[in-house]
């Protein structure tokens, strides 16, 4: 039982493991844990509350440690004028700059795999290349060494053969490694592929890329640096507006209440005469009391009592208030005429033109690192050019006829005229890689990389 599930598990390990594709490795970027952070706090920045007032507190007072009377009141600081639109202009910076973070995110995770990818396959053809020269430069040893013996055989020849196949040999050695790191970066993303099947129709040509340039390149608000760069600006002078507002609580609070009285437990001091105390119909009837007052007030030089006499007593007491007079309602207002805001509007203003000169410093970095990008592109593609035509006329067999004719068959030079032909190719080949890691700094900068639903932001290019 144990062997077959161990057989089961080995062929069905291979089944796990898929080719690596530009669509599998774009789709990485979503897994990620850097654009799954970023998202969350896209998410927490984005959630809001509707505030319908600044604090809302329950109050109770006991009024004597009796326990008999009970005051509760329900209080509101309403927010202050003007307070709801600056929360919510702030709200909306905060979003802007969330979400123009995240595309920043998204951008720098994007740029990292295509430039991987396409690092990778320009190596491989870059390598396809070197090991052309290497055989040319083999074959050139060879017709060397057959020519040792004859009069116009040139030892130095010999020698820098020689020493450039050591070079090339040293370039492929460069290449493989190349090709190793590339694969182990993209493991990282990737852990589990049998093999890499990165399409170069993915790659947009470069006569594309120059008719995108043709024109220039326009910086605007839509580039997630120069949005991040407005939304904290606009953040701040959202932040000055709340400043702004909160000082406005001219009511700093209204209540309502309720005065809550429990006759069981009232208590009260009493001046009590002879109807309180002597009257059997009386409410606070007691005939010691009676007996008492009786006694002192009794005047024997008159021999009469003294109604003015009074004796002190603890009674119970009654709630006779009708029920709407149970209730009590306050208000605060605020005089701000004697206030002072010079100070803070002042700050406010410089803070305005602080965030301002931030956003106008980034805009201009930008536009500056945009402009000289397309500058370097633009540069690298008229050498492309040079090194592409050279190649093509090589290829077409022009040149190599005109060898012939002047070198009558000569196989050094016929060696020469197409190593010369592998070299421009190589050398349009290594142009082709400044040009697509400026084009693809370029795509990072205007925001096309952080686009989603793209199956190729390389193809879209800057639309």
């Amino acid at each position: 039982m144990k062997k077959s599930a161990l057989v089961s598990l080995f062929v069905a390990a291979p089944l796990l493991a898929a080719p690596l594709t530009w669509e599998t490795l774009i789709k990485s970027a979503d897994d990620d844990a850097r654009y799954q952070g970023s998202q969350k706090r896209v998410n927490i920045a984005t959630s809001r509350n509707t505030k319908l007032w600044d604090k809302l507190e329950l109050r109770y007072k006991l009024d004597g440690f009796s326990f008999a009377q009970h005051d509760f009141e329900l209080r509101m600081t309403p927010k202050a004028f003007g307070e709801g639109s600056a929360d919510r202009a702030h709200y909306e910076a905060q979003m802007a700059y969330a979400n123009a973070n995240l595309a920043e995110d998204r951008a720098v995770l994007l740029y990292d795999r295509y430039e991987r990818g396409i690092h990778y396959l320009m190596r491989k053809r870059i390598n396809a290349l070197n090991q052309e020269l290497y055989q040319i430069n083999a074959d050139r040893i060879e017709v060397l060494h057959l020519k040792s013996g004859s009069a116009n055989f040139n030892p130095q020849d010999l020698m820098s053969a020689l020493e450039k196949e050591a070079s090339i040999r040293a370039a492929l050695i460069n290449d493989s490694n190349s090709l190793q790191n590339s694969e182990r970066k993209l493991r990282v993303w990737i852990p589990e592929f049998d093999s890499i099947e990165l399409d170069s129709s993915w790659l947009p040509p470069m006569e594309d890329i120059e008719a995108q340039l043709k024109d220039g390149v326009d910086v605007s608000d839509k580039f997630p640096q120069v949005a991040m760069a407005k939304g904290k600006m606009d953040s701040e002078k959202a932040r000055a507006k709340q400043d702004v507002a909160s000082r406005r609580d001219y009511i700093s609070h209204i209540g309502i209440g309720y005065s809550l009285k429990i006759p069981s437990l009232m208590k009260k001091y009493k001046d009590m005469g002879y109807d309180d105390l002597c009257n059997t119909k009386g409410e606070y009837y007691s005939e010691e009391d009676c007996a008492k007052w009786t006694k002192n007030a009794y005047d024997e030089e008159n021999n009469r009592f003294d109604n003015t006499y009074s004796i002190q007593r603890l009674v119970d007491d009654k709630d006779n208030r009708r029920t709407r007079d149970k209730f009590f309602a306050n208000i605060g207002i605020k005089l701000p005429f004697f206030d002072s805001n010079k100070d803070n509007d002042l700050r406010n203003q410089v803070a305005d033109l602080e965030a301002e000169g931030d956003y106008m410093e980034k805009f201009r970095d930008v536009s500056v690192k945009v402009n000289r990008l397309v500058e370097q592109i633009n540069g690298f593609l008229a050498q492309w050019k040079v090194q592409k035509d050279f190649a093509e006329k090589v290829k077409a067999g022009n040149i190599f006829e005109q060898f012939a004719k002047d070198a009558g068959s000569d196989p050094l030079l016929l060696l020469r005229a197409r190593e010369s032909a592998v070299e421009s190719e190589l050398n349009a080949v290594k142009l082709e890689v400044d040009i697509y890691d400026l084009y693809l700094e370029l795509l990072q900068y205007a925001g096309q990389l952080s686009k989603e639903g793209v199956q190729n932001h390389l193809v879209g290019g800057l639309k």
